[in-house]
């Protein structure tokens, strides 16, 4: 045989060893997606079918909005049962809030969606295990930030609840304000007036803000269960689950 027809054997041979390779390749990640796709079809009906389980746990929102001891500690289980995973994690989840970040690409979309079930499965667990619904665990959420808050605001205060709190500090702001109205009015009436209505103003916003302190304020036992446990909320807080939505 010629050098030419072993030259043009030589390319067939090639060329079907690239063909096949390349089928080899779509094949494979066909298998490959197939798999990913059952895997976390997988994951999604544990993490569902754990949900189910701790939902079954009965939970009504106390009226007084009281936290019990027990809830706290069965919390914090939960917690940390997220925050072994959520740690490995978080210099990734954190980089995600940064801002310099303009736009993930496909790997960050790709592991954000791993490190997110990883996350919510872990959650699922231990909510399941410590026999904790949705409705328990977000009412616990809200009252110990809310319990973070009031025992700031008592520390800078000197104990003082935060609607207690508020209504001093717009008490004497409007004190001052009528004392400033009032030396106004011997030397100049048009301040006065001015100053008349800022004095209205700050009172209807007294009001407006006495509300929402009392809506923010929480009973001194769970401030009292707070500072208790200070040490574990805190380590197990991990901000970043905002971005993720827990």
């Amino acid at each position: 045989m010629g050098t030419g027809g072993k030259i043009a054997i030589g390319c067939g041979i090639a060329l079907v060893v690239g063909v096949l390779g390349v089928v080899g390749v779509v094949i494979g990640g066909a298998y490959w997606a197939k798999s990913k796709v059952e895997s976390v079809q997988a994951e999604q009906k544990q993490i569902e079918d754990l949900k189910t389980r701790a939902n079954e746990s009965a939970f009504e929102t106390p009226a007084d909005g009281l936290v019990q001891e027990a809830q706290i500690v069965r919390f914090i289980a939960v917690r940390k049962a997220v925050y072994d995973v959520y740690s490995k994690n978080e210099a990734f989840i954190e980089s995600m809030k940064d801002d310099k970040k303009k736009e993930a690409n496909f790997s960050d979309v790709r592991k954000m969606f791993s490190v997110v079930n990883e996350v919510r499965l872990a959650q699922a667990k231990g909510q399941a295990e410590h026999r904790m619904s949705d409705s328990e665990y977000s009412f616990l959420v809200g009252q110990i930030y809310k319990s973070s808050w009031a025992a700031h605001v008592a520390d800078q205060t000197g104990g003082k609840t935060i609607t207690e709190a508020t209504d001093e500090a717009n008490r004497k702001a409007i004190e001052q304000m009528k004392e400033a109205s009032e030396r106004a009015s011997k030397q100049s009436p048009g301040m006065k007036d001015a100053l008349d209505k800022q004095v209205g103003a700050l009172e209807e916003h007294a009001d407006e803000a006495h509300e929402a302190a009392v809506a923010a304020d929480v009973p001194p036992q769970n401030v009292a269960l707070f500072r208790k446990y200070e040490a574990d909320l805190k380590k197990y807080a991990m901000s970043g689950l905002e971005l993720i939505g827990l």
